[in-house]
């Protein structure tokens, strides 16, 4: 009998490897906040629905607290977490698979008010096959730094002063090889001799870090939204999101140039735009409440004005809502959860589901996974009647949002990452 060649028995060794352990690469990646273009659906994935406990793959103390969500790449993850009172950030690289520490790298800088709700790291890094890129700031820097995925600095920008009575939370992302940034500032209600900053949504290029474009904005209040990439029908892409003082805006990515502003919102955007179907979909809203949502359709050509299909009154603020299944689900900073058609804003149900939210939904085609503020995981149905399949208690607050790699679910506590499948 013939000896099989050495090459060929690892050959056949990997192939096994793969079709046993095919999860760890599929939707491997999950490069920015709630994922690819920020609309938070898992393709493909099997997640567990029922959780418990013993469902845990591993539990991790972080290096500090913070309200960021991981990001990860391949096997490895990538999270942020802070000092308060010193305003160290941390950001920590681990091995996706195992929760074990690979690298950690620290950032200083000045220590500031900011909202009770907020920290020193609430802003979700991206990535991509080279670099992780983090972003902070305090009054004097807005900062975005760039590292391999060994944790080598490769380049950093000082954008300049930063304005706001909230504090910082802009997330990047990554368009080809740019990463953008909504840099919004405040401008109303500033303090005796306080001067802003403006607003501008930044572009540099992913491996040096030099401008690629910058392009201004009406500068109001600062605002949080996280841009994303909406496709129309002729193929053609435009980079949008929504602030307070231009409404829901356009440009274009390769550019900068704006394509067109609309419907300004009376208050203050946190929540980042969804493109669904068709829509682009905003919120705002403040503590006091009064939020609502407006949901526009462009047209055909970028320099289209889009039209206004409906207006939510009582929506989200905080969280940005999802798209699933022909329905879009909201869910509120005071614990209502909503269900409404996605393209008529009929509404479908509502409910009490939880004391409050900060963090946003992910979803499956046939579940919701959301966080709420005192550390519980809900997983509710997409069906057309309200269904809540599994609360589990985490052990701690949260305002974070889960990220997915593989079949495995990840959730960021206040102090504490936990993974969660795929065993």
């Amino acid at each position: 009998m013939l000896r099989q060649p050495v090459t060929a028995i690892l050959a056949w060794s990997v192939l096994f490897v793969l079709l046993n352990n095919s999860s760890i690469f599929s939707q491997s990646n999950w490069p920015r906040f709630r994922g690819a273009n920020g609309a938070g659906l898992v393709d493909g994935a099997d997640l567990l629905s029922d959780i418990s406990d013993d469902e845990y793959r591993w539990k991790v103390n972080l290096a500090g607290v913070g309200s960021s969500s991981p990001v990860i790449w391949g096997q490895h993850l990538f999270v942020t977490s802070c000092e308060p009172s010193s305003g160290k950030l941390t950001l920590e690289c681990l091995d996706a698979l195992s929760g074990k520490v690979r690298w950690s790298k620290f950032f200083k800088h000045e220590v500031y008010r900011v909202h009770g709700r907020n920290n020193f790291a609430s802003s979700t890094p991206a990535v991509d096959k080279n670099h992780i890129y983090l972003t902070y700031a305090d009054p004097e820097h807005t900062m975005l730094v760039a590292l391999d995925h060994d944790g080598n600095q490769k380049w950093q920008r000082d954008f300049g002063t930063w304005t706001s009575q909230h504090g910082f939370a802009a997330s990047p992302m990554v368009y080809e090889d740019k990463v953008i940034v909504f840099n919004s500032q405040q401008s109303d209600r500033l303090k005796p001799g306080q001067k802003s900053g403006g607003s501008h949504v930044i572009a540099v290029d992913c491996e040096t870090g030099e401008d690629a474009w910058s392009s201004s904005l009406t500068s109001t209040r600062a605002c949080y939204a996280v841009p994303s990439i909406f496709k129309g029908k002729n193929g053609t892409e435009q980079l949008v999101s929504c602030n307070t003082g231009d409404g829901f805006f356009s440009l274009n990515p390769e550019t900068g140039k704006q394509n067109w502003a609309t419907l300004p919102f009376r208050m203050r955007t946190v929540a980042s735009t969804l493109t669904a179907d068709g829509l682009i979909i905003g919120s705002n809203g403040s503590g006091g409440g009064g939020n609502y949502l407006v949901a526009i359709r462009p047209g055909n050509e970028p320099n289209s004005i889009p039209e206004k299909v409906y207006e939510l009154k009582k929506a989200n603020y905080v969280p940005t809502p999802i798209a699933v299944n022909g329905k879009l689900y909201l869910f509120s900073d005071k614990g209502i959860g909503k269900c409404v058609e996605l393209q008529t804003g009929a509404p479908i149900w509502e409910e009490r589901i939880a004391k409050g939210f900060s963090g946003s939904p992910i979803a499956t085609l046939s579940h919701i996974y959301i966080m709420d503020e005192v550390g519980n995981l809900l997983v509710l149905g997409t069906g057309n009647q309200f269904e809540q399949i599994c609360k589990h208690s985490l052990g701690e607050s949260t305002r974070a949002t889960p990220a997915v790699a593989g079949n495995r679910l990840y959730l960021r506590t206040d102090s504490h990452l936990i993974c969660v499948g795929d065993k």
